[in-house]
């Protein structure tokens, strides 16, 4: 048994035992980066920069570089497939109208049905379910443009999502700064109510914000991929997968 797996399985354990005496317990889940691998949607969306006529005119030479552009799940945003495919960063145009097209679609309902859950994801946040923990899928994506969408994506991949037990909250507005937004709601939590909380986050900056502000919140570090502004923590448990039994880490 891999150290991620030994490590949700203990979760698991404490949920057990604070059900059986009758207590509560609260999971919280980043979606991006943290429940979805979301480099899928960035793969398509460059794929159809690429395959756009006006584009194709623009860039020439660029574009055939595009045409075959594959993303890994270790990329944060477009650039490091952007430089596999040889565009490193010498032709400000072309990224810019690259940056201009994911904008606007990276953060739409409509390219939310490219991401693919991470491994063991949807059936550890149903077995906790299943269990009586109440979940809650606590995301920086806002409302007005990633609602429908996320509420669809977690459905359609099998999460639980009943707005009871199992609720979806996502940031009013877009200008919000996320680990803002993520401290702020874990602020108004009762925490009398809960025996126990964790959270599942893979982006340094949300951790060490809200850590600083609350630190008896179980904080748990989704070892994938994030934006490079802080340092992952090194005190906090970490995981790579969210599988029981796996035989090896990836």
């Amino acid at each position: 048994m891999t150290h991620s797996s030994h490590l949700l399985r203990q979760i698991i354990g404490k949920i057990e035992e604070f059900q059986n005496k009758g207590q509560k317990t609260l999971a919280v889940f980043d979606i991006d980066s943290t429940l979805f691998d979301v480099s899928p949607r960035v793969e398509r969306i460059l794929m159809e920069f690429a395959s756009d006529p006006r584009h194709q005119a623009l860039f020439p030479e660029q574009i055939q570089q595009l045409k075959d552009i594959r993303t890994h799940r270790k990329d944060w945003g477009f650039q490091n497939a952007l430089q596999r495919a040889g565009l490193d960063g010498h032709h400000p145009e072309l990224q810019e109208a690259i940056r201009h097209f994911w904008y606007q679609r990276f953060f739409s309902n409509e390219y939310l049905q490219y991401d693919l859950p991470y491994d063991g994801a949807v059936d550890y946040v149903n077995t906790l379910a299943n269990l009586g923990s109440e979940i809650v899928y606590l995301t920086g994506r806002d409302l007005p443009r990633m609602g429908a969408g996320s509420a669809l994506t977690l459905k359609h991949w099998g999460f639980p999502l009943d707005d009871r037990q199992t609720r979806l909250v996502l940031k009013p507005d877009k200008s919000l700064d996320d680990a803002e937004f993520k401290t702020g709601w874990f602020a108004q939590v009762p925490y009398e109510e809960y025996a126990e909380v964790w959270f599942f986050e893979n982006e340094p900056v949300n951790i060490h914000h809200l850590r600083g502000q609350l630190p008896h919140v179980n904080v748990v570090f989704f070892e994938s991929t994030h934006a490079g502004k802080a340092t992952p923590p090194e005190d906090i448990p970490k995981i790579l997968h969210f599988l029981l039994d796996e035989e090896g880490e990836n």
